[in-house]
């Protein structure tokens, strides 16, 4: 059977979704003590935190988070130990607060993956947001997708996050 046999046609993600914000992240700490948002309730081991800036027409301002992973090879890389060059996957669960530029803070949680190749991470997960701030409240009722890049070498982080179109005002 075609798509065309049941009446849809194929659409990409941009008829369906909506750019949320950008994230530019480096890590700052590997130090469970400095961790942003504490280990109950999170999937694998303390990675490390950091901050950085969110961009972004309907959300704008820094973020300050933390990251949990599962299986993840980026420990050892900052140790200086060797590691396999092929491709290895890790499951990640960052999370933390965007405090926007109007005042606001927003919780973020996020379960995903990352995919290591050489010396680069491909990452992806779907986040979540609480606030009691009523002018982003429409942001608790979303499931975010975020994809980026990770340079194990700088500690640094893009997160391209994107949203509904429906959802997002």
């Amino acid at each position: 059977m075609q798509i065309s046999e049941v009446g849809c046609e194929p659409q990409v993600a941009s008829d369906h979704l909506s750019h949320l914000f950008e994230a530019v992240l480096q890590f700052t700490s590997d130090s469970p003590a400095d961790a942003v948002v504490p280990a109950e309730g999170r999937d694998g081991a303390y990675i490390g935190s950091g901050h950085g800036s969110v961009f972004g027409d309907q959300v704008r301002g820094t973020m300050a988070w933390s990251l949990y992973a599962g299986d993840c090879l980026y420990p050892r890389i900052r140790q200086g130990e060797c590691v396999p060059d092929d491709v290895h996957l890790c499951m990640l669960t960052p999370g933390g607060f965007i405090e926007t530029d109007d005042g606001a803070r927003i919780r973020f949680d996020g379960r995903g993956y990352g995919l290591r190749s050489r010396d680069w991470y491909r990452v992806g997960a779907t986040l979540t947001f609480a606030t009691d701030v009523p002018r982003y409240a429409w942001l608790t009722t979303i499931l975010a997708v975020m994809e980026g890049d990770f340079d194990e070498r700088t500690g640094r982080a893009i997160w391209h996050v994107y949203a509904p179109k429906s959802l997002v005002p």
